[in-house]
């Protein structure tokens, strides 16, 4: 069984800066940690390796420094750590990273199983899970709280409109996880130790088969025009009473005091 997570470098902190050139995100720099939900779906690699065997690779996307993210999952258990990194793919948006990630999945030799976190907490789009299903082919199963594999047949159960839907999918599948999947379990100290010592294969363009003008903002399909915050909504003011009586004259007062009224 051959297992992949696709794992994502993301900014440690809220207030991240802006490139006013192109609005992407600043990254060089920035405290930067492991997607949090991502831990997730590495378990459930780990869980389904521990299960019916296999091997699980990680496998992320980003400068020389995201490779250090996977260290994380080779701490509890997975095999190796794959990155695919070239400056060339900067600028990329989903469509373009679906692309990349689709083709160095191929070139380690595939995937049964490729596990994703639901979203990242940077981009927020949730949209790679399903341009990799659809790039490799691939059935997806989406926000993931529950998956079983039984021979070439996947049972698992997934949010679904403020509900729980009950699914089965068959070999392969791309699978997108929900925080409350799992619970994570912690590295041991030789865990520690591999994650240290362990060293990634690094793989370009033209070692995953991709020309430059598939990759980064040439091979992008959107454009981001403009960033910015949301205003915040003001608070809201309570009208108070001795009683309910009193409470419906003070709001009327008020009301008619702002010409609502």
């Amino acid at each position: 069984m051959n297992i992949v997570v696709l794992v994502k470098q993301v900014p440690a902190v809220s207030d991240i800066q802006i490139d006013a050139k192109d609005n992407n995100l600043v990254r060089v720099g920035a405290p930067s940690m492991l997607n949090p939900v991502d831990m997730h779906a590495i378990e459930a690699a780990i869980a389904v390796k521990e299960a019916v065997g296999g091997t699980v690779t990680i496998l992320t996307m980003g400068t020389a420094l995201a490779g250090e993210v996977m260290r994380d999952g080779i701490a509890v258990g997975a095999d190796k750590g794959v990155l695919v990194s070239d400056e060339r793919m900067a600028g990329s948006d989903t469509l373009a990273t679906g692309k990349i990630l689709a083709k160095a999945i191929e070139k380690v030799g595939g995937a049964d199983i490729i596990f994703t976190g639901k979203r990242s907490t940077d981009g927020d789009t949730g949209q790679i899970p399903p341009a990799v299903a659809q790039y490799l082919g691939m059935s997806l199963i989406s926000y993931a709280e529950s998956f079983e594999v039984e021979g070439t047949t996947v049972k698992a159960t997934r949010k679904n409109n403020g509900g729980i839907e009950t699914v089965e999918a068959q070999l392969p599948i791309v699978c997108s996880v929900m925080e409350t999947m799992n619970a994570p379990r912690q590295p041991k100290i030789r865990g520690k130790m591999n994650a240290k010592k362990a060293v990634f294969d690094v793989l370009r363009l033209e070692d995953i088969g991709l020309d430059v003008k598939e990759a980064g903002k040439a091979g992008s399909a959107t454009k981001v025009t403009e960033l910015f915050a949301p205003e915040p909504h003001p608070m809201g003011t309570m009208v108070q009473g001795n009683t309910a009586t009193q409470a419906a004259k003070n709001l009327v007062d008020i009301l008619v005091s702002q010409k609502i009224l």
